[in-house]
């Protein structure tokens, strides 16, 4: 399955710019909404994410999501074996996803693509830019409070320039400068890669 990675750090606007592909046509693979999924329904991740985190991150069956961010953001080393838990059984679930999907191209969209451990490679990759301060702005409003906790998260985030140098596409979103061109270039990019890797 030919595979476009979306990524960018908080704020960055990928999830909007996941959004304009998808209104193309494009499958789109949201990592953080199928991660907290499995969260629910997963029971051996479960019980490792409860062995690790401690029994609290659980109420009812549902899992206390500020609650695992608080812990995890404000260290390192958990926030490591937590993704090395973790990312295997998203790149399953993923793939399962796949086998399901018929489409030139599926989207993996994942703030932390880049960075996940083990690896994952997708077949391009598309990272979404944009200043610090604006950055942000939209992740955290006008709430101080929720301030230190974007703050905690980006921290812990690759830097723009990691990413841009990882990438094969860059979008920059600053709110001034069109997305759907830049879009519609990778869209025409994916489907000619379809058609040429079909072909052979």
């Amino acid at each position: 399955m030919i595979t476009l990675g979306i990524t960018g750090g908080i704020g960055s606007g990928k999830s909007y710019v996941t959004r304009i592909f998808a209104a193309l046509g494009v499958p789109c693979y949201d990592s953080d909404a199928r991660t907290k999924q499995l969260y629910r329904e997963n029971d051996d991740l479960k019980e490792a994410l409860t062995s690790l985190l401690g029994p609290g991150v659980f109420v009812d069956g549902e899992p206390d999501i500020p609650k695992m961010a608080s812990l995890i953001f404000s260290d390192s080393q958990l926030l490591r074996k937590i993704n090395q838990l973790v990312h295997p059984y998203v790149v399953r679930d993923f793939i399962k996803w796949t086998s399901f999907t018929h489409a030139p191209y599926v989207i993996f969209e994942s703030a932390i693509l880049l960075e996940m451990d083990p690896p994952f490679r997708t077949t391009r990759v598309l990272t979404v830019s944009a200043d610090r301060e604006l950055r942000l702005k939209r992740a955290s409003g006008r709430d101080n409070s929720h301030l230190q906790s974007v703050l905690a998260r980006m921290d812990k985030q690759w830097t723009d320039r990691q990413r841009e140098a990882g990438a094969d596409f860059v979008i920059v979103s600053d709110d001034t400068q069109p997305l759907l061109p830049r879009v519609l270039e990778v869209h025409e990019h994916m489907m000619k890669l379809s058609i040429q890797t079909n072909e052979n």
